[in-house]
Order: structure tokens, then sequence, then C-alpha cells
């Protein structure tokens, strides 16, 4: 495509340039290729005419191709500056490079129609790159909220620290609630040079994140988290976006 943001700094080229491999819904065993565009609406287009373009023709290209790629549009809720002027960001996840290639070479040669159809609706920025860890992975969900944790390691911390601090809270959140939410984490890769270090993602289906989240709003999970000796390495900035699916090639 050609247009849409996230965030992050840090851990380097080297890490993107190793990206290697996808799963289901936003979640890899190893880093996954994510590939987002920041997007506006243009003027009278509503979220779910971009979200029914999605899931129709533009995953009818993807399977038309054998495009072995997941696909998400993350409509933003409730997002913080920098960042809060994208209406939302079209989410592309890929096993390897090659798999992005193939995709990227395709869609310049044969989707200028549908290309068209897409533009007509949103309006993008160029894309950015970032390879993708999962910690947990979620159930499977047509829609679901999807909370982003903008991150800054504190001083003497590792991305190390980072990522067991979040598998620690991703269980404990879970054990406490009797949820399934599903966790990742994005690095610093191509294309977007800011002053944070990383970007946590927590989401699953709208019941479980609905609990969690209460959770979180009585103290409970701040309780157990300290009983666990959970301590946050980082100091983040939380935002909300709705994930809609709209291709899914990889299980």
């Amino acid at each position: 495509m050609q247009t849409l943001t996230l965030l992050l700094t840090t851990v380097g080229l080297s890490v993107a340039l190793s990206a290697s491999a996808i799963a289901d819904d936003h979640m890899s065993s190893e880093p996954a290729i994510a590939e987002i565009y920041e997007c506006t609406l243009n003027d009278g287009v509503s979220p779910d005419q971009v979200v029914a373009i999605g899931q129709g023709d533009f995953a009818a290209f993807a399977a038309d191709n054998e495009l072995n790629m997941n696909t998400y549009l993350w409509e933003a809720v409730a997002i913080n500056a920098p960042y809060g002027e994208a209406d939302l960001r079209w989410v592309n996840y890929f096993p390897t490079w090659k798999d992005q290639s193939k995709a990227d070479r395709l869609w310049r040669q044969k989707a200028d129609k549908l290309q068209a159809e897409i533009f007509d609706l949103i309006t993008c920025k160029k894309p950015f790159f970032f390879p993708m860890m999962s910690i947990a992975r979620p159930p499977q969900a047509q829609e679901k909220p999807l909370i982003t944790q903008v991150c800054t390691l504190n001083d003497g911390k590792s991305m190390e620290d980072a990522v067991a601090y979040r598998t620690g809270v991703n269980a404990t959140a879970n054990k406490l609630a009797s949820t399934n939410v599903g966790s990742a984490v994005f690095m610093p890769g191509i294309g977007l040079s800011t002053g944070w270090d990383y970007v946590a993602m927590v989401t699953g289906t709208p019941d479980d994140m609905a609990t969690m989240m209460d959770t979180v709003r009585s103290g409970s999970l701040g309780v157990a988290l300290g009983k666990a000796g959970l301590v946050n390495p980082s100091t983040c900035v939380t935002d909300l976006h709705r994930s809609h699916l709209m291709v899914q090639a990889q299980n």
C-alpha cells in the first residue's frame, strides 16, 4: 500500500532485518514483520467502509495472489499525542521479508484499481516496519479492543527486563481475571525514529478485555502485580484502538 504508522526507537535495524515468522492474530513464536501505515479518513468516510473493502476486495486480492500475510485495521479510539491525528492504522504482518517483498511487488504490479478504491476512502503516509515479538497469543476475534503502551526504558533497564515484565503481567492478569488476553512487543525498526524504546500491545476478545480493564480500574491487578514482585522497568503512555481482522492467511 502506501501509508500508515505507529511508534518506536532503539533496538536497532539489525533486529528488524532478522524478523522471521508470523502466526495468527498479531502473534508469532519468532519476531514477525509488522508493516504499519498511518491514515486519515477522507471526508464523509467511516471506518466501517474501510474495514469492508479490507475484508472484501483486499482480502480477495491477497487470497488470489497467495500472499502470506495477516492484515488488521486499528481504529483509533483514545490516542495520546503525537500520534493522535491518525484516524486509523492499517497493519500488515508477514512471516519473512521475502513474503513482504512478494506482496509489495504484486501490489504495485496488479492492484492499481484496488489502490484507487482504497485511497478514495483514506489518505495515508509511507509505511514503517517493526519486528514484533509475541508474549502470549490471544484468541481469534473479528473485532477486539487493542491497547498499546508506548514505553521508554528506565535508567539501567534493558529490553530483556521489559519482555520479562510483560510476560509476568500477562500471566498475572489472566490468572487474576480468568481471561485469555494476549500480548506482544513491537521493537524499533525501519522508517521511524523516536525517543521511545518499544511498544507493548495487549488484546483479546471484548469480554476478556473489559474484564481485564476492570481489574485495572479496581486496583486488584496492581495488588496482584505487587505480590508477584513485578515492577515496570519502563515509563509508558497508554492508547486504545479497536482492531478489525481483514485478512487471515496465517493460522
